[in-house]
């Protein structure tokens, strides 16, 4: 009965210590949660980049329609192969003037 005993006291150590260290075990699984978390924090550090690097993209891409549309109201810059009609305003009927 002793030795029955012992070898079942031996096999609950065993399996707790196998719970606790063993492979997939606690310590793995914190090890993992780490892991997973550091991974997380990757991923958010990555995606913050890419979306400021669409941003900026995006922007270019707006700002060189802007200064285009500028250049032509304001300077009166045309493209090659475009054809140039200059409207002259002169529209308004001679009350007061």
């Amino acid at each position: 009965m002793r030795v029955l005993s012992l070898l079942l006291l031996c096999a609950i150590a065993f399996l707790c210590y196998d719970m606790y260290a063993g492979r997939n075990g606690y310590l793995s699984y914190q090890e993992a949660s780490a892991e997973l978390e550091l991974q997380k924090q990757r991923a958010q550090l990555l995606n913050r980049r890419y979306q400021a690097a669409q941003d900026e993209l995006n922007d270019l891409k707006q700002g060189n329609a802007a200064i285009e549309e500028l250049a032509r109201s304001e300077l009166g810059l045309i493209k090659e192969g475009e054809v140039f009609y200059r409207v002259i305003g002169g529209g308004q009927t001679g009350h007061g003037q």
